[in-house]
């Protein structure tokens, strides 16, 4: 019954959306405070999809469910069709040609980040370091952007500008920088994340592919294949079902988003766990593509130190750092300075505050405007959820998929493709480990007595059996 949760969370992830990018970025307070709700009641649906114990909760509502799915599914496919059929026309000017069209269109197509880590191949195929000759204007050009799709920072002429640099003063500024053929400091230029960014789809740029959008496509359906091998036969429409409901996800997708290959990875690596080798192989290539990897890392080795003990916890955090140093120390020797400064950019550069987290707050002027206070927070935030998640979390395993990026909403930039991407995962784990005794089983029918939770019972590192407490140990004495 909770794999419906996913289901039951994407129409508070959709509001939230719409709310914010359409009302609340301008300042308004009620919007902003009702998009914060939205996605709070959002991980909330998340969290509670992780724990075995609400299959039971949930067990009586299964008909009132599964026609929400029904519902759900029917609303977001048309929604998709709908978005499309409206680029379209907004693309063969069907639809009149406005500055809201035009920001609507550029939105689907390649980002800055894309375009930098494009260039970073092209750049390595022609034998030099990537972290030393970025070129944001190429980049630009080569790819169309436009100065919507660029990251600002609070320097230059946008010194003062808050809470954020106007179309209008964005194009001044690129105009500017194009008439001078210099790269604007008052945008990030830096290849700003580590080098497994752009080794795995260097290949695939070698071959002649010019839009890597098919690249973290192919990302994402192989994300979607695992799961279909993983998972009884009975749950694989499921599968496929939570993928059409994912619209967030083909947006991402569509606007140019790297998310996909570190998610890839990090779902191999949770699935995984038994085979440790290639766990920890999956988890430390995850690690060289994104930063946001690094909190599932964290995560994953509290529960090797819970599951197997602190000695297999210490060599499994070992393997993860050397296959990191061996994908980016060959970077690093060639220019140790620009690489530090690239994947430290998130933190380094002043940024503009951004996103669906609480910095909304501050942008309406209800938090104060620092940085710093939200790092605080961030990491107040990051520290509570990891000592909960030793203590006592643990027992739900997938719970830490969530708490890793729940430190991302209160970041000084939040924006929620750092965290929608946790409801994939949870969803995943779950759906792939915890229900593998169904099995044989048949559509209909299917409760409690047919489902037996991977990881209710496991070994701790001292060799005794933990089933839990609370809801999870009634639920597990409930099965038993």
């Amino acid at each position: 019954p909770r794999l419906a949760l996913l289901f039951l969370a994407v129409p508070f992830q959709i509001l939230a959306e719409v709310f914010y990018w359409v009302w609340g970025r301008h300042d308004n307070v009620y919007v902003v405070s009702l998009c914060i709700v939205l996605w709070c009641v959002w991980f909330g649906l998340v969290f509670l999809m992780a724990v075995p114990a609400v299959d039971k909760f949930l067990q009586s509502w299964q008909r009132v469910l599964k026609a929400a799915v029904i519902l759900v599914v029917l609303v977001v496919v048309c929604m998709g069709l709908t978005e499309a059929v409206g680029l379209h026309m907004l693309e063969t000017g069907a639809i009149e040609d406005t500055d809201t069209t035009r920001e609507v269109v550029s939105a689907f197509g390649y980002n800055d980040a894309t375009a930098l880590t494009h260039q970073a191949s092209k750049r390595l195929l022609e034998g030099n370091n990537p972290y030393i000759f970025p070129n944001l204007l190429e980049a630009m050009e080569e790819h169309s952007l436009c100065p919507a799709s660029l990251t600002p920072l609070m320097k230059g002429d946008f010194e003062g500008v808050f809470p954020y640099p106007t179309r209008e003063q964005a194009q001044e500024l690129v105009n500017r920088a194009q008439a001078a053929r210099v790269d604007p400091p008052e945008f990030e230029s830096k290849v700003s994340y580590p080098a497994g960014s752009f080794l795995f789809h260097t290949p695939f740029v070698a071959l002649g592919v010019t839009d890597l959008r098919l690249f973290y496509l192919l990302c994402a359906l192989a994300a979607g294949a695992a799961l279909l091998v993983m998972v009884p036969e009975v749950l694989r429409p499921v599968v496929v079902l939570g993928g059409l409901v994912s619209i967030s996800l083909w947006n991402l997708i569509a606007t140019g988003t790297l998310d996909p290959l570190y998610v890839l990875l990090v779902l191999l690596g949770w699935l995984l766990r038994s085979r440790l080798w290639l766990a920890v192989l999956c988890m430390g290539l995850a690690a060289t593509t994104k930063q946001i990897a690094w909190l599932y890392v964290l995560f994953f080795i509290i529960l090797l130190v819970r599951e197997r003990g602190w000695r297999p916890a210490a060599v499994s955090s070992l393997g993860i750092v050397t296959i990191f140093s061996c994908v980016n120390l060959p970077f690093i020797f060639g220019a140790p300075v620009h690489w530090l400064e690239g994947v430290m950019t998130p933190v380094m550069e002043p940024m503009f505050p951004r996103g669906a987290g609480v910095v909304t707050f501050s942008v309406a002027g209800i938090l104060p405007a620092n940085a710093a206070i939200f790092l605080i927070m961030q990491t107040i935030v990051l520290a509570i959820g990891a000592a909960w998640y030793y203590l006592r979390g643990y027992r739900y395993p997938h719970v830490g998929l969530l708490l890793a990026v729940v430190p991302l909403f209160f970041a000084w930039r939040s924006y929620s493709c750092y965290f929608y991407f946790a409801s994939l995962l949870v969803f995943g784990t779950v759906v792939a480990l915890e229900y593998r005794n169904l099995s044989g089983v048949t559509g209909k029918g299917i409760g409690l007595d047919t489902v037996q939770n991977d990881h209710e019972g496991y070994k701790t590192g001292r060799g005794e059996v933990n089933t839990g407490s609370g809801l999870a140990g009634g639920l597990w004495r409930h099965h038993r």
